[in-house]
Formats: C-alpha cells, sequence, structure tokens
C-alpha cells in the first residue's frame, strides 16, 4: 500500500495541472487547443482527447487527470468553446485530416493515442481509418460508428438534430445544460461549460450525416478499447455491442451506470480502465 501512495504523491504535480489553451490554424480551420504535460517524459506517448458535440475542452480537463504521465491535446471543434465557427460546413473526414496534421505539428514524428467521447469517438475512428500509422491505441467511449441504431431517449435525440434548436444562442445554451444535467453533470462540471454557437452544433450534427465508419472499422489492426454505459440515454449501449462485432479483435468495458457523462463527471470510474489498457498495449508493442 506504501508504493501506491508513493507513486501517486509522485504524480501530484501533473495531476492538478490544468490545461493551457491557444489558438491555431490549421490547413484552414482556427482551432483553439487546450494542452498539457509539458514535463512529460520524452519517450511518453501524446493523447489526442476528442469531446463530444458542442463541449468545450475544459469539461475534459477531469478525465485528463487521469492520464498524469503524458502530454495531452484537447481541440475545441468549430463553433464550440474558444474556437471560431468555420467559415463552411465541413464533413468528418476533412477534420479528422485537420486533427492529424495538427498532432504531426505539434508532436513530429510521434504516433499518439486516441481517445473519443460520444461525437469525439466518430471523429478518433474516421482519424484511425484515415490515418492508422499515426494512431497506436484508440479508446472509444459511448460513441457510434454512424450505423442507424434507435436512440434510447427520444426527445433527446430530437433536441440533438432538430435544426429549430439551433436558431436561437439563448435556446441552444438552454439545451446543452439540461442535456448536461440529464447526462449526469454536477455544479463543477457545469460551471466549465460554456455554449457552443448554433453553427457550431449545427456543422457538426450536419457532419455525421450520412457518415460511417461500418465498412471500414474490421480492417482497424491497433488496440481499440470500447466502453460504454449500460443505459446510455443518449448513447445505448447497443451502439458499444455493434462496435465490437465490428471490431472482434476489441477489449470492451462496460459501466453500469445511466450518464452519458459519466466519463466527464466521474472520471475516476472509468480512467483507470482506460489507463491500464493504454499501459498494457504500450508494453506489448
Amino acid at each position: 500500500m506504501s508504493g501506491g501512495r508513493g507513486r501517486k504523491n509522485l504524480l501530484a504535480p501533473f495531476v492538478e495541472m490544468p490545461f493551457t489553451y491557444r489558438t491555431t490554424m490549421i490547413e484552414g480551420l482556427t482551432l483553439r487547443i487546450g494542452q498539457k504535460g509539458a514535463k512529460a517524459p520524452p519517450s511518453a506517448t501524446p493523447l489526442l482527447l476528442l469531446n463530444g458535440i458542442g463541449f468545450n475542452a475544459e469539461l475534459a480537463e477531469p478525465l485528463s487527470r487521469q492520464f498524469p504521465d503524458r502530454p495531452i491535446l484537447s481541440p475545441d471543434m468549430p463553433g464550440c468553446g474558444g474556437s471560431p465557427d468555420s467559415v463552411l460546413p465541413y464533413t468528418i473526414a476533412r477534420v479528422a485530416r485537420v486533427v492529424t496534421a495538427l498532432m504531426e505539428r505539434e508532436y513530429p514524428g510521434q504516433p499518439f493515442d486516441c481517445l473519443g467521447f460520444s461525437w469525439g469517438g466518430a471523429l478518433a475512428q474516421q482519424i484511425a481509418i484515415s490515418a492508422p500509422r499515426n494512431v497506436r491505441r484508440l479508446v472509444l467511449v459511448a460513441t457510434s460508428s454512424g450505423m442507424p441504431l434507435p436512440a434510447a431517449n427520444a426527445e433527446v435525440m430530437r433536441r440533438l438534430i432538430d435544426p429549430a434548436e439551433y436558431i436561437y444562442p439563448q435556446k441552444v445554451a438552454a439545451n446543452f445544460r439540461e442535456l448536461l444535467v440529464e447526462g449526469g453533470a454536477g455544479a463543477g462540471l457545469l460551471r466549465k461549460f460554456k455554449s457552443p454557437t448554433p453553427s457550431g452544433v449545427g456543422c457538426q450534427v450536419l457532419a455525421l450525416a450520412g457518415w460511417s465508419a461500418a465498412p471500414l472499422l474490421p480492417f482497424l489492426r491497433m488496440p481499440v478499447l470500447l466502453a460504454g454505459m449500460t443505459e446510455d440515454p443518449i448513447v445505448p449501449i447497443a451502439h458499444q455491442r455493434a462496435l465490437a462485432c465490428l471490431i472482434p479483435q476489441a477489449r470492451t468495458l462496460e459501466i453500469v451506470s445511466q450518464g452519458h457523462l459519466l466519463p466527464l463527471a466521474q472520471p475516476e470510474r472509468i480512467g483507470p480502465a482506460i489507463h491500464s489498457f493504454m499501459e498494457e498495449s504500450e508494453a506489448a508493442a
């Protein structure tokens, strides 16, 4: 037991370190990125942390503390957090190219681990498909391959995909706060939330329209972890189980919980298992 406490104290300076933020332009998109881990060992594998629809990188800071020994980068999508709106709509494939180029610029020549939550999980799949040599390990949390599986809560999905919900900024902010609460967010997480713009959310929803990674997922060769919540009202566990059929070599993790936002609101319940998967996969490599 004493050895465990000693390791925790050793990592304490990294655990509490928040992201530092800056804005950069990469391949025509202006993105604000949250980044930390400047003091991580040079041999540490960078981690790309991709967030849910409409979310800002501050919401991922609690989850990032579960990985104190590596450099981490988390971008705000256009119209979210501190990133300005995109001039034109974009596709998942385009954003995947942009984010891959961003990681190559920030960590030249280094393969990275990729953790995608919810909408970010769709983007993570596209990155793994488009740039498989860049992704060392892939973690998909509460996400989908884009297949038309039913949602557990029709009203929640209506608010996410109805264009009328994105006309007024005040309505967007109110809807997302309701979704955060329904997803399990507490007061601490709500304080970190920055409302996205109507255009920002609309572009993310539009990017998913007609997108599917399903045909190419069986060809992934990097280690993959699929994590989901058993009673998730926004992304039902059926999506994860479908992904498990498409990626036969993937490891699965099911958390007994009703909260879609458990990875952000209670990262200690899922973070250690993800950290262990990353460490085991690196040792095997």
